[in-house]
């Protein structure tokens, strides 16, 4: 008996010796621990926000053409004031009107007695923004007055689609019109159509201030 009691116990140790099966992965050790490291588990970690590239992110008014002091017959007007970054050109008229005197405005004759507006008889003006940014319009504040032969409609619209599309604008008191427009990241035009007068000689003016409301994002 004692014989073979000695012959199981050697059997035994020689199976451990062999190297018999240890913890299973995840399961606690001889000392009680998980033998799964730290460096073997994958940590899921939540997605980071994505950053905007725009370093002069803002809402607010854009840029703002002051007309008060100027004679109304002048080739341009610079813009005022502007949101940091952003580009403005001057505000023109097209070579199809003729420059006509008019304290503190732009003041034009030559516009068309015609019910729809001429593509080729407006002022213009630009906006640009910073490189980065993308812009958005989402108002216009526009005054414009007319002589008794002036245009009785006008239109704003922009470059974004190509002067498609024309919102009606009063060519009798200052306005706010909802130019709502995604510029995007390059140089956005915006022109102020008249027409409908009684007389080519008929006068349109854009006077004391234009602004533009929008974002850069």
């Amino acid at each position: 008996m004692t014989r073979l009691y000695r012959l199981v116990l050697s059997l035994t140790l020689g199976a451990c010796a062999m190297g018999g099966p240890g913890p299973r992965r995840g399961s606690p050790d001889a000392n009680g621990d998980d033998d799964e490291t730290p460096d073997s588990r994958t940590t899921s970690m939540p997605d980071a926000p994505p950053s905007s590239s725009c370093a002069q992110a803002f809402t607010g008014v854009l840029a703002t053409w002051t007309l008060t002091g100027q004679a109304g017959n002048q080739a341009s007007t610079p813009v005022t004031s502007k949101a940091n970054g952003i580009t403005a050109g001057a505000l023109a008229r097209s070579a199809g009107l003729t420059a006509t005197a008019g304290t503190n405005s732009i003041n034009s004759s030559g516009w068309p007695t015609t019910s729809t507006a001429d593509t080729t008889k407006y002022y213009t003006f630009t906006i640009t923004p910073p490189s980065g940014c993308s812009l958005a319009l989402s108002s216009a504040a526009i005054d414009v007055a007319h002589s008794s032969t002036g245009p009785a409609l006008g239109a704003i619209a922009t470059s974004a689609d190509n002067y498609q599309q024309q919102l009606s604008i009063s060519t009798s008191t200052a306005t706010a019109p909802s130019l709502v427009v995604s510029g995007g990241t390059t140089q956005l035009e915006i022109r102020v159509y008249g027409y409908m007068a009684s007389s080519a000689s008929g006068t349109m003016r854009l006077q004391n201030t234009l602004s533009l409301t929008g974002s850069l994002h």
